[in-house]
């Protein structure tokens, strides 16, 4: 069982005052919530017990201990509303040095990626058509008749057709 001293600790009457003040208020707000959860629930309902000057403080200073506050910066911090705009601010200057550090330059390389398969496509087709005109050439210098040139021209287009349609890229 711990042991209690009685501490007598000297404090301005005002705030002595101002503190019995806020305990009766508090004790009337948890009467006045026990009443009203007695004629909602119909249940058995624990009365609050009443606060006292003593647990009062204790549990003041207990909060303070609990959550390393200094009694003395009280009233300094600023309210909800500025810090979580404070917040916000963090959060959006965070995700901005992402968007620098990692996203920018990602989206710069599809880019550099989606020119250069760009000109792959476009440096085929060209490959292509010379390809075309070659066995055009190819083919007229065989001294093959028109009609066997037209022949062999209508094979390797319908076999170039077909390659063209396999290579096609899908869009969705």
């Amino acid at each position: 069982m711990t042991d209690r001293k009685t501490a007598a600790i000297e404090i301005d009457p005002s705030i002595h005052e101002q503190v019995k003040t806020e305990i009766k208020i508090l004790n009337n707000l948890a009467d006045l919530e026990y009443n009203s959860s007695l004629d909602k629930k119909k249940k058995k309902v624990v009365k609050p017990v009443q606060l006292t000057l003593r647990s009062y403080s204790e549990a003041a200073l207990s909060y303070f201990m609990k959550n390393h506050i200094d009694p003395r910066s009280m009233g300094e911090e600023k309210d909800v509303l500025t810090e979580v705009r404070k917040l916000r601010n963090n959060v959006f200057s965070f995700m901005q040095v992402q968007e620098r550090t990692y996203l920018m330059p990602f989206v710069q390389d599809v880019y550099e990626l989606k020119n250069k398969a760009d000109t792959l496509e476009d440096t085929s087709f060209d490959m292509l058509n010379l390809m075309e005109i070659f066995i055009d050439l190819l083919l007229a210098g065989l001294g093959l008749s028109e009609q066997e040139q037209e022949a062999h021209k209508a094979r390797a287009a319908k076999m170039f057709a077909q390659k063209k349609m396999n290579h096609k890229p899908k869009k969705g």
